[in-house]
């Protein structure tokens, strides 16, 4: 018997070593790395080293065998278990394995030739040509703490337009903490920016004009979701954008040029409205046991609420707190009792923030109540406690402050919402479930009956032509709509007049480059 089981011992690590040796960089964790890591760590990229090529990942073998078992890389916060996002950078418990695994078998290179190419990143946009590009005046700091700039620059637009998505690129990411990026239609900022003989000027909290709309931000490693073509925050022609940046302390003596990229909506017609707002705030209107202040050596939990007017169509979620921060869960009760899970972060990174795209668009009824949970660890256990003892913590500006907001981006809500997919990679893994020949899906129509208007929804699957074609009860079509330029795989809205139309029960066709997809039936009166 001890004869079998010593057997079995030496084949089960004859096993395991064979199995550490076949791992190699070239074959199994340059993959990995390509995938997940090197959009930051490469040169020029906020990871201020490159894990490209094997010479590089294997220099810093170690520092990821570690990083990636505690999962504090790649930097994704929310809790998946909770709640899904778009685009979510999370290694699998197999990968995490697979780089230990490595690491401990001496990192092997294998057959070089064999490893994906090194990926390419471009200097300029990392999502596509942008349709207008700003830049902040060039600024080195001279404060010695935190400073909140903020920069005045006329937006440049002769008319309206609907912001899909803004990217910032520091031209020093070891400066720049986060950017938020308001729209002042008053001219105020302008006279404060007239104050200072320097570029910008410097206020705490919001950017000093009360007026201002938040029109969008940016915070290290965050990705840029671009929305549908239908949907955008909108622009005012002629406005200035107050660009506040937040400059830590310990940049002193640094430089930085900032530059914005804006992707627009192909057409001002028929575009979804986007909001954004901290619905969950530290006002004393909303956090239910203010004010926010955590005393030295305790850790206090605070909860924020919002009453929903109106019924909401919402896009995405960004909580926002400092350095004791240590949680956050966020969540809406409906009218009804049920739960809507809207994010949960288990442990809370200051230098890793976001904003989380929903894979679908999240109908919020009205009579709905917004919930947020936060909880400040203001102890020496804190890993990130910013004083050494720990002193009384506040609301306020400053890193060493702290804050408690939840930012929503949101819509009126309108029928058919839910249906709107915002991850592209929903329809990717859906294709394959399509018979070859659909490449139009999920055609609704609002409302039903209609008299003047018919709202469209359509998902497209594969790049095509459309056309849109209203068929009477007895198959004969009586209106159609060319759309001229092709679409790009994603979920679509139109709106289409039938005033003209007489009474009765149609349908409505999207045909695509090789094949149809028609609506359930819906009536003129």
């Amino acid at each position: 018997m001890q004869n079998k089981i010593l057997l079995t011992c030496f084949l089960g690590l004859a096993s395991f070593s064979a199995q550490t040796q076949s791992i190699n960089w070239a074959n199994d964790i340059a993959p990995i790395l390509y995938d997940h890591c090197t959009s930051c760590h490469r040169d020029g990229g906020i990871g201020h080293f490159s894990l490209i090529g094997y010479g590089n990942a294997f220099s810093k073998r170690y520092s990821i065998q570690d990083k990636t078992a505690t999962r504090q890389m790649p930097p994704w916060k929310p809790d998946p278990s909770y709640r899904k996002f778009t685009h979510e950078n999370r290694l699998t418990d197999a990968e995490i394995q697979q780089i230990s695994n490595w690491v401990d078998a001496g990192a092997p290179s294998g057959d070089l030739a064999q490893a994906p190419p090194d990926p390419v990143f471009s200097q300029g946009s990392s999502v596509g040509e942008p349709d207008h590009i700003l830049t902040t005046p060039f600024f080195t700091v001279a404060a010695t703490e935190d400073e909140y700039r903020c920069f005045v620059i006329p937006n440049g637009l002769s008319q309206a337009a609907y912001l899909r998505g803004l990217e910032a690129i520091p031209g020093n990411h070891q400066m720049v903490h986060h950017i938020l990026i308001y729209e002042d239609t008053t001219g105020q900022a302008e006279v404060l920016d007239s104050q200072t003989p320097e570029a910008g000027y410097v206020n705490f909290g919001g950017p000093g004009v009360n007026s201002a709309r938040l029109v969008g931000a940016w915070v290290p490693g965050a990705q840029t979701v671009l929305f549908p073509p239908f949907m955008g925050v909108k622009l005012t022609p002629g406005a200035d954008l107050i660009v506040q940046m937040h400059y830590p302390a310990g940049v002193t003596g640094m430089s930085d040029v900032t530059t914005l990229n804006f992707f627009f909506t192909p057409t001002n017609q028929n575009i979804r409205a986007v909001n954004l707002a901290p619905l969950l705030n530290h006002s004393p209107f909303s956090l239910q046991n203010w004010p926010l202040s955590i005393p030295a050596n305790t850790v206090k939990t605070y909860h924020a609420t919002f009453n929903v007017p109106l019924n909401g169509s919402v896009v995405s979620v960004a909580p926002h707190m400092h350095l004791i921060g240590r949680n956050v869960t966020s969540f809406a009760i409906t009218p009804l009792g049920d739960t809507i899970p809207l994010i949960r972060i288990n442990d809370w990174d200051f230098h890793w923030q976001g904003s989380y795209t929903f894979q679908k668009v999240l109908r919020v009824p009205a009579g709905s109540k917004l919930h947020a949970y936060a909880t400040y660890d203001n102890t020496t256990d804190n890993p990130f406690q910013p004083n050494d003892p720990p002193q009384n913590v506040v609301q306020g500006e400053a890193t060493t402050d702290e804050m408690m907001l939840v930012y929503f981006a949101y819509m009126a809500y309108q029928t058919g919402d839910e249906n709107i997919v915002l991850d592209s990679t929903l329809l990717a893994t859906a294709v394959p479930e399509v018979p070859v020949n659909q490449v139009v899906r999920e055609v609704s129509v609002f409302p039903n009956p209609a008299t003047d208007y018919l709202n469209v929804s359509y998902t497209l699957a594969e790049k095509t032509r459309v056309h849109l074609c209203i068929v009477s009860a007895a198959g004969q079509i009586v209106q159609t709509q060319d759309l001229p330029e092709p679409q790009a795989p994603g979920t679509y809205q139109r709106r289409i007049s039938i005033a003209d139309l007489p009474a009765g029960a149609y349908y409505l066709e999207v045909q695509g480059a090789h094949a149809s997809f028609t609506s359930t039936p819906f009536l003129k009166p």
